[in-house]
């Protein structure tokens, strides 16, 4: 086929587009078809799919359970691709195009959905990050043996106290979904607001009130908003992923005495949340000294939990941490509970929160706190042998490290540069040795110096004769 010809059917093909994308707002019955995102829909409806990275048309990359693979799907071309997109964008009142490559918007499934178009990437790119509501539940961690018994016992008591909670954790963790899960435990007699700004989270009881920031580029008129919902003294507070300049926002109402605040913050150790906060707090108060922000930072909290991912790519709680300072404010961070070698295990420590839980005889028992204590966990029939095997795998990857060090620690005790003495040492050897390669030269050439003279006075004597 000739260049004009492909030309030629290209435009057809554009000019059918065309066509239908009057008709999709003309009848309803095409609208729906189009309100889709092509071959990505036959995999939204995973309970198990985490993300879909779409790099150009024929690459189609799935994240389920925090494993990646490539699919066998893909689009017809590059040119379906940017339409899918296109269309799409526009049914829910965004615009894409060569001049405005790059989007950002919300499938009304409740993903998040970002792309990318020609020039900005050399071919159409789309990132959807799934979010299922549904998994956002203790029992349902429990069952994925993402926390034991205990921890989703002191979860649903704490969702029940006024206490300033931090989530932290890396990407794809568990930061959004205890985060929902504490939501969905609130008392009904409690007034709740969720702020939002990923459109991950919604609860749609009555007692709660749903705002979304995700799309909110005034920063003026957000912490306008924001202050206002403050000032009406809701009893929990849940803020899903804000900027920095937000978080200092918030701090600063904590620190002046607001309560029930429970926020997300991405991190890779309770310690960076932490810094991640101070830095807000600076970034309001630029003459504020670094040392008092940090202790302002942790006066926020009162308790911490941090989620991440185990040997195994399972999403746990790694840790639920108390905030100490002490009258010289010193702070610390107390572990009440830590993930060990496959299992939740207390610390020994019993927190601040358990006096409230005994006022308002809430079912705990002190003895969970204990060091010795033993954590239970969800078995069902189907993930009793899972838990097993997977307990069973998560020790050895443990003892294979510790092997693997220990050779490592070997290896570099051998490979070390030897000290002065052990020099000194090698060098006297070297010394003598070549002192007595000396010597035996030496003798050996006396020998043959005097086999010659023996041989010429032999010579000597012979002529003599």
């Amino acid at each position: 086929m000739s260049l004009k010809d492909r030309l030629h059917n290209t435009k057809q093909v554009e000019r059918k587009e065309e066509q239908q994308q009057v008709q999709y707002y003309q009848n309803s019955e095409i609208a729906s078809k189009i309100d889709s995102l092509g071959v990505i829909d036959t995999f939204l409806a995973d309970d198990e799919l985490n993300s879909i990275y779409v790099n150009g048309a024929k690459d189609i990359y799935i994240e389920r359970n925090g494993k990646i693979h490539k699919s066998t799907s893909s689009f017809r071309d590059n040119v379906q691709l940017i339409n899918v997109i296109k269309k799409y964008a526009q049914n829910i009142g965004y615009k894409i195009d060569e001049k405005n490559p790059y989007i950002k918007f919300n499938h009304k499934l409740g993903i998040n959905v970002s792309a990318t178009l020609p020039p900005l990437s050399s071919c159409a790119v789309m990132f959807v990050k799934c979010y299922k509501d549904k998994h956002a539940s203790f029992q349902l961690l429990q069952e994925e043996q993402s926390i034991s018994k205990e921890i989703a016992l002191i979860l649903e008591v704490i969702a029940t106290l006024r206490t300033n909670i931090i989530i932290a954790g890396e990407r794809n963790t568990l930061k959004t979904t205890v985060l929902s899960a504490l939501s969905k435990n609130l008392p009904s007699n409690n007034r709740g607001v969720i702020l939002d700004y990923k459109s991950e989270i919604k609860n749609d009881v009555s007692n709660f009130s749903n705002f979304d920031f995700s799309n909110l580029s005034d920063k003026k008129e957000e912490l306008d908003i924001l202050n206002s919902i403050l000032i009406s003294n809701p009893d929990r507070i849940f803020i899903n992923d804000c900027d920095d300049e937000t978080l200092g926002f918030i701090d600063e109402k904590v620190i002046s005495g607001l309560k029930g605040v429970v926020l997300t913050i991405e991190a890779k150790s309770p310690k960076e949340a932490f810094e991640k906060i101070a830095f807000g707090i600076l970034k309001n108060n630029p003459k504020l000294d670094y040392n008092l922000a940090c202790l302002l930072a942790y006066k926020i909290a009162e308790l911490v939990i941090f989620v991440k991912k185990d040997e195994l790519n399972k999403r746990v709680i790694s840790s639920i941490s108390q905030i100490n300072i002490d009258m010289n404010d010193n702070y610390s961070i107390r572990d009440i509970f830590r993930y060990n070698q496959a299992e939740h295990k207390s610390c020994g420590f019993i927190p601040d929160f358990f006096e409230e839980t005994k006022l308002n005889s809430l079912p705990i028992n002190s003895n969970i706190f204990d060091k010795d204590y033993k954590h239970t966990y969800y078995k069902s029939a189907k993930n009793e042998v899972l838990y097993e095997q997977s307990k069973k795998v998560n020790l050895e990857i443990l003892k294979k490290f510790k092997k693997d060090l220990s050779i490592q620690e070997e290896e570099k005790q051998e490979e070390k540069e030897p000290s002065a003495e052990e020099l000194m040492i090698k060098a006297q050897e070297k010394f003598e040795e070549l002192k007595q390669n000396a010597q035996n030269n030496q003798e050996s050439l006396d020998d043959v110096v005097l086999d010659l003279e023996q041989e010429a006075i032999q010579q000597e004597d012979n002529g003599n004769i």
